[in-house]
């Protein structure tokens, strides 16, 4: 089993009618990365935002995910776009290949922090020396509705912050520290905590950080 493979049976059935939410900022991307740099897009779904990059003049772009059935909706619905499904943990590119990569809400997604761990050491690998990641993820809220989430997640994973929801999907908000930390020695050019709507329609505390590969 690799450590994609719990997620995967989610985002291939329910998860793939989904309407994904996170915002791209992608004034903040186009101040580090140019339009004629080759750019990854990890966790792309349906390729919203490959889509975005395409329409900003960015023609080198590549969108991976685990699921099939998000990577055919998105060709169905852009058939122009790189998208690709992605069966193994190991992104099927060539090392030090891409100038920028994006990963929008994936961490959250894998709830792991061995995963997690593991799913950027693979993202880091395909990023050229002094490369520059897009990310942007669930922090941990305080609300009763999400107190009582954690608390469950707590008891049935021994992890603060992960929980289920409705559908039979596992999630996780993280501590800011947490995100930062998987970073391992990127520098952190910037770190910013928000607020953005999730796929149910709730509002949570979120973060944006754009780092540089040493």
């Amino acid at each position: 089993m690799t450590a994609i493979d719990p997620y995967r049976r989610y985002w291939n059935e329910q998860g793939a009618t989904r309407t994904f939410t996170t915002p791209f900022d992608l004034d903040l991307f186009t101040r580090y990365v140019s339009p004629d740099s080759s750019v990854l897009d990890y966790g792309c779904g349906y390729g919203r935002t490959v889509q975005a990059l395409a329409e900003a003049g960015y023609n080198d772009v590549i969108g991976v995910d685990i699921s099939h059935a998000l990577v055919q909706r998105g060709l169905a619905e852009h058939p122009s776009l790189d998208l690709r499904h992605l069966p193994e943990d190991t992104i099927p590119i060539p090392d030090q290949t891409f100038d920028g990569v994006l990963m929008l809400g994936i961490l959250t997604c894998i709830p792991s922090t061995s995963d997690q761990a593991q799913c950027l050491r693979e993202v880091l690998r395909v990023m050229k020396p002094g490369a520059y990641l897009y990310l942007n993820d669930f922090l941990l809220n305080n609300d009763r509705r999400n107190l009582d989430r954690y608390a469950e997640g707590q008891r049935k994973y021994r992890v603060y912050g992960m929980f289920d929801i409705k559908d039979g999907g596992t999630f996780r908000h993280h501590n800011l520290e947490h995100i930062t930390s998987l970073l391992g020695d990127m520098d952190l050019l910037h770190v910013e905590e928000t607020v953005f709507e999730t796929m149910q329609g709730h509002i949570s505390n979120g973060c944006r950080v754009l780092a540089r590969k040493k």
